[in-house]
């Protein structure tokens, strides 16, 4: 946001003195207020700014006497006044305040007087004593101050006739409206765009999954084809270079989150469309993990070889390797494991397979199928048959009614496919159409909670698997080096 005022309201929209200007990329008009008023990413705040750098209820913009001030509460990116960290700052005139360290700016004005008859001519005067006015403004940007020390040396040298510092006064001031209203203009018209880029980058994404699926009916039939993969990939550039136009995250991003937004990508769906608030659901099931869950997990993976064993099965049938972590989900990477008796039978192994799920895909049972006891004879017990069965069943999923959203699999692992495959075909047979958020948003009625949460915790458990350490665990990534600060994002 530029160091200087947007347009002012317009004559006849009368404001008290003692109101409180807002001026945000998020809206088109300020707000104003005259009692006190919260701002965060809640849509409970009085202005609502959508960040992943700002809290649900970021500071508060509370009446002090004649004035204003501005009181961070507790905010975890903090906010910050000319680059320093604040936790309670006045507001006398004009103030611009930024909601963490390289978050989205706002900023605050109060008027001098009323602004009834208001005219730009007026509202410019009040600029140019900002950059103008022998007294410094309070909480002055570096900007305004190297202004000020220009227009001072040009009053140093000018002439000392009242009528040339008029003169002067007036062409600044003139500039200053003309700069203010190209600074506003430019301000919607980016927000505008950058609103554009999002829905576009959504769009190329799931074109992306509509010719991943296309690639896989085609190459079962015909055999790989190049110039489709060669397509893809060109489709996969261009939509990175959309996100960093977009700004979702960039390497001054908190790691934890960077590595989230990748996670999600991988398991395919768009950081363009990832909904307000889902970013601190998942760090909010990373911190659930416990410390001994995660430990003794990978440990026990590690001495039975799992992560190469699984990552090459999945390659073999273009899955996303974050599968993996819904064994850890299941059997802590236990292929002894048993759950407790269902309907369907008892669930056994590494995946957790129901007796029919497992014969569907090739698994010979053992005599105890039935039984809450380990059976060397059922094939469920066999870590690389098992995995081989749950890759194809996983697939099945991931290729036809989930629309290769990586969400809806977990979602149909956890729920049962028979379950939620009717209510996934209450949605179109798109990817731009049929994805998790849009499950949510048509049925979150009809998802169990347990199943919500065992999304979150496999995506969870897949951030915490690409770098254990960033987290506080001290255990060795299972699937090797990939995301690694620096280095570029696989496809999906």
């Amino acid at each position: 946001m530029p160091d200087t005022i947007p347009a002012g309201p317009p004559p006849g929209n009368r404001m008290s003195s003692n109101q409180i200007q807002v001026f945000s990329s998020t809206s088109a008009e300020p707000f104003r207020f005259s009692e006190t008023a919260r701002i965060g990413r809640a849509a409970t705040n009085a202005v609502v700014i959508d960040h992943d750098l700002v809290s649900d209820e970021h500071l508060e913009l509370r009446r002090e006497g004649p004035g204003w001030e501005v009181v961070d509460l507790g905010s975890e990116h903090g906010t910050f006044v000319d680059g320093a960290r604040v936790s309670r700052v006045s507001v006398r005139g004009a103030l611009t305040v930024r909601l963490g360290q390289d978050g989205p700016e706002i900023r605050l004005s109060i008027p001098r007087h009323s602004t009834k008859g208001w005219t730009p001519l007026s509202f410019a005067t009040d600029i140019a004593g900002r950059y103008f006015s022998d007294e410094e403004p309070e909480a002055m940007s570096g900007r305004t101050a190297m202004i000020r020390a220009a227009f001072r040396a040009h009053r140093d040298q000018a002439t000392r006739s009242w009528l040339q510092r008029i003169r002067s006064l007036r062409v600044a001031v003139g500039l200053l409206v003309v700069v203010a209203a190209m600074a506003g203009t430019a301000a919607l018209w980016q927000a505008r765009r950058l609103r554009e880029l999002r829905v576009t980058a959504g769009t190329m994404f799931t074109t992306m999954k509509a010719l991943e699926l296309d690639i896989r009916r085609l190459e079962a039939t015909a055999g790989p084809d190049s110039s489709i993969q060669e397509r893809r990939a060109r489709l996969e550039a261009q939509y990175d270079d959309l996100i960093k136009t977009l700004g979702i995250y960039s390497d001054r991003t908190p790691a934890d989150i960077r590595l989230i937004y990748r996670t999600i990508h991988r398991l395919g769906e768009s950081e363009a469309t990832v909904p307000s608030g889902f970013i601190d659901e998942v760090r909010r099931a990373i911190r659930e993990w416990r410390p001994a869950d995660i430990e003794a997990g990978f440990t026990r993976a590690e001495a039975h070889q799992l992560g190469p064993m699984v990552s090459e099965v999945f390659r073999r049938h273009q899955l996303p390797r974050e599968f993996f972590y819904v064994a850890l989900q299941e059997s802590k990477f236990d292929p002894r494991a048993i759950g407790p008796s269902t309907r369907s039978g008892v669930p056994k192994g590494l995946w957790q397979l129901i007796p029919s799920t497992a014969e569907a895909y090739g698994l010979r049972l053992g005599p105890l199928q039935g039984d809450r006891s380990f059976d060397s004879q059922d094939e469920r017990h066999d870590p690389a048959k098992a995995t081989t069965a749950a890759a194809r069943y996983l697939e099945d999923i991931y290729s036809t009614d989930a629309q290769a959203s990586g969400l809806l699999v977990l979602a149909s692992y956890n729920m049962g496919e028979t379950r939620l495959r009717a209510l996934l075909r209450s949605l179109p047979e798109s990817p731009v159409d049929r994805n998790y958020w849009a499950l949510l948003a048509k049925h979150r009625a009809q998802i169990p909670v347990e199943t919500y949460e065992y999304v979150l915790r496999v995506i969870a458990a897949g951030v915490i698997g690409e770098d254990p350490a960033l987290f506080g665990f001290n255990v060795a990534p299972l699937l090797g080096e990939r995301t690694r600060e620096g280095a570029a994002r696989p496809e999906p």
